[in-house]
């Protein structure tokens, strides 16, 4: 995103224009003041437009380290509000994001039912974290290797689901599924040949269908 120069009756529509262009607030640029405008006379004759220079602030990377250690503290206290005992949390980090595992004899209750305890409590991780800049990084949590597992047994059922499409040429309706796990079976049949993948249905609804490649398309 560069530099923009924005007119305006005033200095602040005119950062406000500029800014609503942008995409972004004031925190996020800096803002220099070419001209302030003048009205004019009776606000009519020679009036000139105000006129400002947005330029996007350089985005300071991540502290992976003192994200981390701020993963551990979020995740201690949130736990300890849940009355869930806990053995340790540990960090990596991947490419690009970071990754947090809890070690826990009471798996059973972070996860919840269909993970949702996990992926709430990832939500609330990632929210928290981005109200620092400086731990602003994407953190995925799992919890005894239960996301690994469940995206091996996603892969498992994509391929049988590509198998029976290829085999009876009639599409496959997988049952509804929260938005990753739609791209875990996306991402695992892309190359599968002869079959295709889409998305149907709205919401909690939403699932994946399988189905006969398109042989018109290219």
């Amino acid at each position: 995103m560069s530099e923009i120069e924005v007119e305006g009756k005033t200095v602040e529509e005119a950062i406000q224009q500029g800014l609503q262009s942008m995409g972004c607030t004031k925190d996020k640029v800096e803002i220099k003041i070419l001209n302030e405008g003048t009205a004019g006379l009776f606000g009519l004759m020679g009036s000139k437009p105000a006129r400002v220079r947005i330029t996007p602030k350089e985005e300071s990377p991540a502290d992976y380290v003192a994200a981390q250690k701020k993963i551990k503290e979020i995740l201690s206290v949130n736990l300890k509000l849940m009355k869930i005992d806990f053995q340790d949390i540990n960090t990596a980090m991947l490419t690009g994001r970071l990754f947090a595992d809890i070690k826990s004899a009471d798996s059973r209750f972070i996860i919840g039912k269909n993970g949702q305890t996990l992926d709430s409590l990832e939500f609330i991780l990632n929210l928290m974290l981005n109200r620092d800049e400086n731990t602003r990084v994407k953190v995925t949590l799992d919890i005894e290797g239960y996301r690994r597992r469940q995206e091996e047994k996603l892969q498992s059922l994509a391929q049988k689901a590509g198998d029976q499409v290829q085999k009876t040429g009639k599409p496959f309706k997988f049952d509804p599924m929260t938005a990753k796990e739609r791209r875990i079976i996306h991402i695992s049949l892309k190359n599968y040949p002869g079959v295709e993948t889409l998305s149907e249905g709205e919401g909690m609804f939403r699932k994946v269908v399988v189905k006969p490649a398109d042989k018109t398309k290219p």
